[in-house]
């Protein structure tokens, strides 16, 4: 092989080579930003417009609606999804995978502004925003307590938020359990209508006078002068000396007819620290920043904060623990199967070898270190992972590249003939074996949406990292060997040679008896897919792991106090008290834990409790039946709908049971999102089945009587801004204090606005200055108003979720379909199963394709390289062998089907086991020209390739043994210590016992029935030989 020979002629060269790459790779892991899940791009814009004192039916015509024609035609866009609440709507627009999230947030944008003319006139200007699903999610999460002072806990929290938004890396901090300021006019409507005044003219006076006006420049003997009239308020005194009007010649000034008082917005939002009142701060980081690394700066500036000696500073949730924690165990899981791989290797192959084929192992990974630093990748647990299921990989060329050239050393070639001739013989099945595993792995780069942005890393690292695996064994080990090899007699042949024999003499029986054989093999594969499909263990996404936190979500109808909200997550909290597996949890009451994340609006009738477990080895029991038990224990709560969640194991992908039922009657889709309901909730293992069509706030309409409003002067929009003013309150101006701006806002006292009778009672001054009865101005009507509506692309759509407990989601879902099927569905409604189901299914039919194509290639790349198209049947039999062996390790481990990590296990599998079959016919073929028969040559190819074979097959299954039991060494700490049961494993353990048993399968009946195939494969195509061709061409050439 050319690039072998120049190698051994140029070795000091690669002996340099090598000193750089050391270097270049340990510097590039060591730089390598840290991250938990990849730092990844999820394509979703959000859209929230605020309208405060609006209900959800006019917040969807009158905002939801207009929004959503200008975003129907947004170029790339999926999907449009939006929420109409009270207060509130908000839109999510899903764009396709490969959108470059900012231009679709600009495009969003763009759009958003068309439809501005058609909004009212007084809503808040629409805030768009891009979601990222490493950004936009907290990396450290803390709370001040120790106090009841929550104003004095504001402002130092705030403080602290300064600071931290000064950091670099930090893209936001964001507080809970605190009330904004605000400087309130308390109208006394009486006196106001008394003195004749206006609600426009309080207003517009509130406004005119909170105004600095800049009035150019003037030169004056030559020098310039800007004129500056400074008109804003610097103290909410101020305010009360507004002069409104005049009357009989008295001015009237605002405190005439109002009180004002600086001082806090209702209460909208409580946090408590188990129990404490507190306030606690959210950290999020930006896109490609270091987490570890950022994190540990703002521990530096909560170390330096100088908080008062009463005030507790506690740490809620640090991100960077749970990544060095995770980057700490997959860094173990790596270093344990490189030493189960040496050791493995020491015993076959002896010190010497051993070493020169374990430097594969560290040269490839240094390699892709490099090349990762270079293309900007982080290092996650994905990555991480791929190094490990990659460990094993890495030494399976340079096993067949040294084996050979020791063979020829023992032979009695010279060190660099060996090398040379040893290289050269094995070059184009170590190229084409390789070949099929990078192939095998290149449709998973495809993999689209989120799933394939999360997974996609594992497919790239292994490319890089086999494809250096290839040139270490192509160039560097030739070169090593040239100098250093040595033969002994003492090598592993004569502790094995029993074993070899014993192969020997079943392979020569597996030829003599072919077709029983077999047969025994067919009907074993038969037997195999009966035995796991009479089994049924079912269906999963990501496998169930041992969570470190869970949330629990309390939603009330809408309307409900703070107060009720507040009592009945209080008495949650006492039942999560009695847990001592629980080490702390943080309520929040206005915001359920999506709020956290997305930045929700405040809601009073919902509210959360994150709560964090103890160290897997200082918890009781498993926080998994932790979960089980507090769902238990919270039970039913009168009115309310409650929900406990557990951290995913991968992107997020909607909840395990997910059903939209759309259609355009809010009524009929209302009945039968109920029915639906009432059908489902009885099956076995469906937990916390919720619906999102809220319960209806009541509500009170005042039609207006435009003719008479006109008579008098009056308009709807002066009558609803009366209104918002009297019930709500209304924003006036802004009052700007140092960087801080604060609303002013006009609205009635709480003794005059908490009453039924506001409507009937209340006068409205009219601009002659006379004051009128509201109820003269229109009529009443009490309805029961909507709860939140939501819409999925222009259609309204309502949603049941719900989560499993101790049943698979797939056997959940069939028992839901079936009950649905009974249920009446009106013409023009449709039913969807979406979430992990949706997720499920098009993660399953991509998988298939990427095998199929994996399929093809490999059997392409074997056609060429035999140059026949019998041989790459007989060796993809092994794949179909391999496919048993997985069946056969969910069975023994009971465990069900990941259609991720069992799917990508497979896909793994088409290009690690045809490795084997290709070598070991490779060399029969090799036999065969040097002019042995058929059966000879199978049999003295198998013994020349037991060891390589088992080799291979062995470092593989080692470097992923502890993944699949758990167990590994951890490196960081002296002395090493045995862990047991590591976070990562439970993740990772199903595509770990995919490959452990497809491989160990695969491998053991491939050294049985791939030789009595090829045996067969030859005897038939010497009967059609001579058959069909002359005597002088029916037998092959020697």
């Amino acid at each position: 092989m050319i690039l072998s020979n120049y190698a051994i002629k140029f070795r000091t060269a690669v002996f340099v080579f090598i000193a750089v790459l050391v270097v270049a790779g340990t510097v590039s892991y060591v730089s390598l930003p840290r991250e938990g899940t990849p730092d990844i791009t999820i394509p979703y814009v959000f859209v929230t417009a605020f309208y405060e004192g609006t209900a959800p039916e006019e917040m969807e015509k009158l905002v939801t609606v207009q929004i959503e024609k200008q975003l129907n035609d947004v170029e790339g866009v999926k999907e449009v999804r939006s929420t109409s609440a009270e207060n509130v709507a908000s839109l999510v627009v899903e764009f396709m995978a490969g959108e470059d999230i900012e231009q679709a947030k600009q495009r969003v944008k763009d759009k958003v502004d068309l439809a501005k003319p058609d909004l009212p006139p007084d809503l808040d200007e629409p805030v768009v925003d891009a979601f990222n699903f490493s950004s936009d999610f907290p990396v450290y999460i803390f709370a001040l307590s120790g106090t009841d002072d929550l104003d004095r806990l504001k402002i130092l929290a705030e403080d602290l938020q300064d600071r931290l938004e000064r950091l670099p890396g930090i893209r936001s901090a964001d507080l809970a359990g605190t009330r904004e300021r605000e400087i309130r006019v308390e109208i006394d409507l009486p006196r106001m209508i008394a003195y004749r005044i206006p609600l426009g003219t309080a207003m517009g006076r509130i406004a005119q006078e909170n105004v600095t006006v800049s009035a150019g420049n003037i030169e004056v003997e030559g020098d310039k002068f800007q004129v500056r009239i400074p008109g804003e308020f610097q103290r909410a005194a101020e305010l009360r000396e507004i002069l409104l009007a005049e009357r009989a010649g008295r001015p009237i000034y605002l405190s005439d007819i109002a009180s004002v008082e600086d001082t806090f917005k209702d209460l909208e939002s409580i946090s408590r620290l188990n129990g404490e009142p507190c306030v606690s701060v959210s950290l999020k980081k930006r896109t490609g920043i270091n987490a570890v690394r950022l994190i540990a700066q703002v521990e530096d500036v909560l170390a330096g904060a100088g908080l008062p000696p009463d005030v507790r500073l506690t740490e809620v949730m640090d991100m960077s623990y749970y990544i060095d924690m995770m980057i700490r165990e997959l860094e173990s899981n790596v270093a344990t199967g490189f030493l189960l791989v040496v050791a493995v290797l020491l015993v076959f192959l002896g010190l010497r070898n051993a070493t020169f084929v374990g430097l594969a192992i560290p040269f490839s990974m240094l390699t892709a270190f490099a090349l990762m630093a270079i293309r900007g990748t982080t290092l996650n647990m994905i990555v991480l992972f791929s190094l490990v299921l990659a460990v094993g990989m890495l030494v399976d060329n340079a096993i067949v590249i040294v084996e050979n050239i020791y063979r020829l050393r023992t032979e009695g070639l010279s060190r660099k003939e060996a090398a040379r001739r040893g290289a050269g013989e094995v070059a184009w099945p170590v190229i084409t074996s390789t070949l099929t595993t990078l192939v095998a792995f290149w449709p998973l780069t495809f993999w689209p949406d989120v799933m394939g942005q999360f997974m996609g890393f594992l497919p790239r690292t292994l490319i890089v990292v086999l494809t250096a695996s290839l040139f270490v064994a192509m160039v560097i080990n030739p070169a090593i060997c040239s100098v250093f090899i040595q033969a002994r007699p003492r090598d592993a042949k004569g502790k094995t040679h029993w074993f070899v024999a014993g192969y020997e003499r079943v392979l020569r029986a597996a030829l003599r008896h072919r077709a029983p054989v077999l047969l025994l093999g067919f009907a074993f594969l038969i037997l195999s897919v009966q035995i796991y499909a009479w089994k049924d263990l079912g269906f999963e996404l990501f496998p169930e792991t041992d969570p470190r936190n869970a949330t629990v979500d309390v939603k009330f109808p809408q309307g409900t106090s703070i107060e009720r909200t507040d009592a009945a997550l209080k008495s949650i909290e006492e039942k999560i008290a009695r847990h001592p597996d629980v080490k702390f949890c943080l309520t929040t009451v206005g915001s359920q834990s999506g709020g956290m994340m997305y930045g929700g609006a405040a809601a009073t009738h919902q509210g959360s409790i994150y709560l964090e477990f103890l160290e897997p080895a200082d918890r009781q029991t498993n926080s998994l039946q932790v979960v089980d038990a507090i769902r238990g224990d919270v039970g039913v709560i009168p009115g309310a709908e409650v929900k406990v969640k557990v951290e995913e194991g991968g992107p997020p992908t909607g909840e395990p049971v997910s059903i939209e039922i759309s259609g355009d009657d809010f009524d009929v889709l209302e009945q039968v999102a109920a029915d639906v309901q009432r059908a489902i909730e009885t099956v076995p293992g469906l937990v916390d089945l919720q619906s999102d069509l809220e319960k209806a706030l009541p509500e009170i309409r005042f039609h207006v009587d435009r003719h008479r409003a006109a008579l008098l002067g009056l308009d709807t929009a002066e009558i609803g801004r009366f209104l918002r003013m009297a019930i709500y309150g209304i924003e006036s101006s802004r009052f700007r204090a140092d960087e801080d701006e604060y609303d002013i806002t006009l609205r009635l006292p709480r003794a005059q606005r908490s009453t039924m009778n506001l409507l009937d009672q209340t006068f409205i001054p009219t601009p002659p200055g006379a004051a009128v009865p509201l109820s003269s101005l229109g009529r009443l009507e009490y309805t029961g108003g909507r709860g939140a509506i939501q819409r999925k692309q222009q259609k309204r759509v309502a949603t049941l979720t719900g989560n499993n407990q101790g049943r698979g989601v797939d056997k959940i879902l069939a028992d839901v379909q079936e009950r649905i099927r009974d249920v009446p569905l009106p013409r023009g409604y449709a039913i969807e199963y979406t979430g992990d189901t949706e997720e499920m299914r098009e993660s399953g039919i991509f998988l298939m394709k990427a095998f199929a194509v994996a399929a093809g290639l490999i059997l392409v790349i074997l056609v060429v390289q035999f140059n026949s198209a019998v041989l790459p049947i007989i060796i993809f039999f092994s794949v179909i062998l391999s496919m048993v062996g997985v069946m056969w390790g969910l069975l023994l481990n009971h465990m069900r089907f990941g259609v991720v990590m069992t799917g990508v296990g497979l896909i793994s599998l088409a290009g690690i086991v045809v490795n084997n079959a290709i070598v070991l016919i490779d060399c029969i073929r090799q036999r065969q020209t040097e002019g042995m028969g058929v059966a000879e040559a199978v049999v003295a190819a198998g013994r020349l390739r037991l060891r390589p074979v088992l080799l291979t097959a062995a470092t593989t299954i080692l470097g992923l043994l502890p993944m699949a039991l758990g167990y590994s060494i951890d490196v960081h700490t002296w002395p090493p210590a045995v862990v047991a049961g590591t976070e990562t494993s439970a993740m990772w353990k199903p595509m770990a016992i995919a490959v452990i048993y497809g491989l160990g399968m695969a491998t053991i009946l491939t050294l049985v029935l791939v030789p009595a195939m090829y045996s067969v494969a030859e005897d038939f195509s010497a009967a059609l030989r001579r058959r069909f061709l002359p005597k002088d061409e029916a037998d092959p050439p020697a």
